[in-house]
């Protein structure tokens, strides 16, 4: 994958950064998630035009790192991980909504030049990174939760979740924000929770 070549390292010694996270530092991960985030954001939806994929993406990648913080001193060039790890979420999400394998195949042409030869993203698995927002998701209303999951899984607007559930795009706003508010208080108290409401209500569009 071709690494944007305007997109500077975040700090002279990004191993210091990487060892802070690795001991469960949230400042360090805070730092390596502000100054990352919008850069992939941007770069994700330059490629796809599509805010809800990018969105997708720059949490999937930033809960990863914090899931398998204690991994992170192992990561040699930060950088090139984090487009990596984003390059191939995108990948993911364009599966999703792909037709057929010549779509997929073009649209991934996009997104990835090379194949990923870093060994410690090669062993992990995207899933993870959600495990809690998705037993918070499991506990919402059965409408609220097919809401959510058409527009936070499967990329549809409003306008197009109104249609398919016969309902007005209003309740489908109001359905999210209960839904999102509901996954925040859910997530407070737990391991990590700063981290994860910070990544989950971050937008950089």
């Amino acid at each position: 994958m071709t690494i944007p070549p305007e997109i500077p390292l975040l700090h002279e010694n990004e191993k210091d950064l990487l060892h802070r996270i690795s001991k469960g530092d949230e400042a360090a991960f805070t730092e390596v998630f502000y100054f990352y985030g919008k850069k992939v954001w941007w770069f994700i939806f330059n490629k796809v035009r599509s805010e809800t994929i990018a969105d997708e993406v720059v949490q999937e990648v930033f809960l990863k790192l914090w899931v398998k913080k204690e991994e992170a001193s192992t990561i040699d060039d930060l950088r090139a991980y984090i487009y990596t790890m984003a390059a191939n979420k995108a990948y993911d999400q364009l599966k999703k909504i792909a037709g057929d394998q010549r779509k997929l195949e073009s649209l991934w042409k996009l997104i990835k030049d090379t194949e990923s030869t870093n060994p410690v993203e090669e062993m992990m698995d995207f899933r993870e990174s959600q495990e809690m927002v998705d037993k918070a998701i499991d506990l919402l209303p059965p409408q609220r939760k097919k809401i959510y999951q058409l527009s936070r899984l499967e990329g549809l607007s409003y306008e197009e979740i109104a249609v398919r559930l016969n309902i007005s795009k209003s309740t489908v706003s109001n359905h999210l924000v209960e839904a999102s508010k509901f996954i925040r208080q859910y997530l407070k108290g737990r391991e990590g929770a700063a981290i994860l409401l910070i990544v989950l209500s971050t937008k950089f569009h």
